[in-house]
């Protein structure tokens, strides 16, 4: 099995094009002729690269093996370098459930060479990161409180972050210890005083360099941001790290002191070649995970068909002069002192690579300390990609799509494509005072739909997986759970249970404990419960049909689970937001003993389980909607009461200046809620530059503050004038 990293639109084209061809009426064979040139072209009108810069050489011995263009010369046929392809012997290495360590920097240069010439053309390594088409996907801890008389106490005082697995913090851009509310917006980092009567932050602090997807940990008197590097707008560091005109992914981490929450100051920062996936925080240390594709690889494209021959020489040069910094991700950090550091991100030795070729892509984690000032990076790595991420208390789990490779114009493309998906997942071990290590993989058949579809429990590691291509139905579909031992050997299939939702895949899965439910939709919601109390014969015991579908699942008490997701008809036409509340404590008859539904409208929570609040004090769950239908985005509260959901309000957001209840002229969708004291905070960022914190009573919902969250820089968009 192999990969081929690359973008998002390259899998819709591919998704498309499928889709289409099991829809026509040619044959099989010619379906896949077709599709095979299709694929071919969109393969190659991507990865086109005009960078022809000088080339050093390194790894590699010279001799007459072998003949490639002289890269002081590339174009010419005369001329010619001599080149001998040195193999690295597996044999000799210490294997550990697939696991392959180097053992140098030279050796692990080599083993990129020795790849890369086997696999490189005259357009270059597809995608960079090589292999088959992938697209990209899509806490609070006691210690975190502050001591002393005026303590507040998670879970009583305030909410924290809902989380899937209890103390391990998850990344989001609100966060509360129930003294301060610290929000991330775009490039602003704002913290309020919920106790405060004013209308403004008590400070905003402006983060240079941060682009899209920015998230942060609160803890004790800092604040961590982990971010996509902003390519438009270079820092200072990020401007000693990233020539211009350079749009390789990198990414920033910050640390911020809100020792005096009136004066946040950032202190340190890093810039890190790659894309930031996703972290989690286990006993107050970040396990940061990146992926970094090989840089600064200087292919050539040649003009037409009759160039090619000469390209892939040239292209084979190239790699033949490649060193190890365009292999492995580096990092530029600045200390708390200000002094600056460039290096390598990976100390070589800390890099593996599983048995069978997995890419080029480095797969890092970098185990960073929230109670003490930012450092030199520690990382470990494996040579290949990462997309979602799951930690238990001792492990780091991080899963890949392994998509089928198509060969253009190869009549084997024909043969089972759609049963060849198969999900990597990667063990990485979290002991406390010890370093991130790599310890094993394991493929599993189908795909994840997400976080929650892994688990680990008493030495096992549950599954839930789609066979299938992961776009659309397939009548062959089924969903399945998959059971791994853990243990000092690596990772080992024990059990599994297939056969949940035929022609239909996975909406939501939940383990807990040695239970687990699993819904898959296409046009009825099966509602499966699972028994997996023996790992090695997980079984089905019940299954409840109804309408619509639930897209995330959350337990309520032991018998308890609540759904949120669509309301549907029967023929799984979805006709607005529901809420389903599922009794379990008999698993070979779940019922669903009451839903909620407003007739319209979809949820953030499906997809978004950040976005999600329950509040056991009061048992009120609640959950943003946004209804497009009847223009208006507003945050719902749910009582879960003796087996009955019933509305306990709605909360809604007005534009700046007017009154609470004032109808918006465009909706202001709520993206967050949080409670702090006897008050429930939501969250907006409407179209204008400015974002607002209300909080209400949890008595009678009536609004009791407002705050405006300007971003700095940047002038509000003022709303358009209506014009009879």
């Amino acid at each position: 099995m192999k990969k081929r990293s690359t973008n998002t639109n390259k899998t819709d084209q591919l998704g498309f094009l499928l889709l289409v061809f099991k829809k026509t009426n040619k044959t099989q064979s010619q379906n896949m002729k077709i599709l095979s040139l299709l694929v071919f072209l969109i393969l190659l009108s991507a990865n086109c690269a005009n960078e022809t810069s000088s080339l050093s050489t390194s790894g590699y011995s010279l001799d007459t093996t072998e003949n490639y263009p002289s890269p002081t010369n590339p174009l010419e046929s005369t001329n010619l370098t001599t080149v001998t392809k040195p193999t690295v012997n597996v044999e000799t290495m210490e294997l550990t459930s697939g696991l392959i360590p180097f053992k140098a920097c030279e050796e692990l240069l080599r083993y990129f060479q020795d790849e890369a010439l086997e696999r490189v053309g005259p357009y270059g390594l597809e995608g960079m990161g090589w292999g088959p088409i992938m697209p990209m996907a899509l806490r609070m801890e006691d210690s975190l409180a502050f001591e002393g008389p005026g303590a507040v106490i998670p879970g009583i005082d305030f909410s924290e972050t809902n989380v899937q697995e209890a103390g391990i913090d998850e990344p989001d851009f609100i966060k509360t210890n129930g003294k301060i509310i610290s929000v991330l917006q775009d490039n602003t980092l704002h913290i309020i005083d919920p106790e405060s009567n004013s209308s403004q932050p008590l400070s905003s602090l402006r983060l240079d360099g941060l682009g899209w997807g920015s998230e942060m940990f609160l803890a004790g008197e800092r604040v961590w941001v982990m971010a996509q590097t902003d390519l438009y707008s270079l820092s200072p560091l990020t401007a000693r790290m990233i020539p211009a005109g350079n749009w390789e992914p990198h990414m920033t981490i910050v640390e911020i002191d809100i020792t005096d929450p009136t004066q946040p100051i950032q202190v340190a920062s890093m810039v890190i070649e790659g894309r930031y996936v996703s972290a989690r925080v286990v006993n107050d240390i970040a396990r940061i995970v990146v992926t970094s594709p090989p840089s600064d690889l200087p292919f050539v494209t040649p003009q037409g068909p009759s160039a090619e021959e000469i390209a892939l020489a040239t292209n084979k040069q190239a790699i033949v002069g490649t060193t190890i910094e365009n292999w492995v991700p580096s990092y530029v950090y600045e200390s708390k002192e200000g002094n600056v550091e460039q290096g390598q991100l990976v100390d070589c030795k800390q890099v593996s690579h599983p048995s069978k070729f997995s890419g080029f892509t480095s797969l890092s984690v970098l185990d960073v300390d929230l109670t003490s000032d930012m450092k030199s990076p520690a990382a470990t790595s494996v040579l290949t990609d990462g997309e979602t991420v799951y930690a238990s208390p001792e492990n780091l789990y991080i899963s890949t799509t392994d998509y089928p490779e198509i060969v253009p114009f190869a009549e084997e493309n024909s043969q089972n494509i759609e049963e060849e998906y198969l999900t990597s997942i990667h063990q990485f071990t979290m002991k406390s005072g010890e370093k991130t290590e790599y310890k094993a993989s394991i493929d599993v058949k189908g795909h994840l739909l997400n976080q929650f579809a892994m688990s680990e429990h008493a030495g096992n590691l549950r599954v839930a997986t789609t066979t299938g291509a992961p776009w659309g139905f397939d009548e062959s579909n089924e969903s399945i759970v998959t059971v791994i031992e853990i243990s000092d050997e690596g990772l080992t299939e024990v059990g599994q249970v297939g056969g949940m939702g035929k022609g239909e895949r996975i909406f939501a899965v939940r383990f807990i404990g040695n239970l687990g439910y699993v819904v898959t939709f296409r046009q009825t919601d099966p509602f499966y419960t699972l028994d997996l109390t023996d790992p090695r014969t997980p079984k089905v015991r019940g299954e409840l049909k109804i309408t619509g579908y639930s897209g995330y699942l959350h337990p309520i008490e032991e018998n308890l689970i609540l759904g949120i997701g669509q309301e549907a008809t029967e023929e799984g036409v979805t006709t607005g937001t529901k809420v389903a509340l599922y009794n379990v404590e008999n698993l070979d008859d779940p019922k669903m003993l009451t839903t909620w539904s407003p007739g319209s409208g979809r949820s953030s929570a499906e997809w978004d389980h950040h976005a999600f609040l329950w509040w056991p004090p009061e048992r009120i769950a609640v959950l943003p909607i946004r209804d497009w239908r009847n223009d208006k985005a507003e945050a719902v509260l749910l009582n879960v009461e003796n087996g009955t959901l019933e509305e306990f309000g709605r909360i809604t957001h007005s534009e700046l200046g007017a009154p609470p209840d004032a109808k918006p002229a465009f909706m202001i969708p709520i993206e967050r809620s949080l409670v702090v004291g006897g008050e429930i905070w939501t969250y907006s960022f409407p179209r204008s530059a400015y974002g607002q914190l209300q909080a209400n009573s949890m008595i009678d919902l009536s609004v009791s503050k407002k705050v405006q969250l300007p971003t700095l820089g940047i002038e509000p968009i003022p709303e358009p004038m209506l014009v009879d």
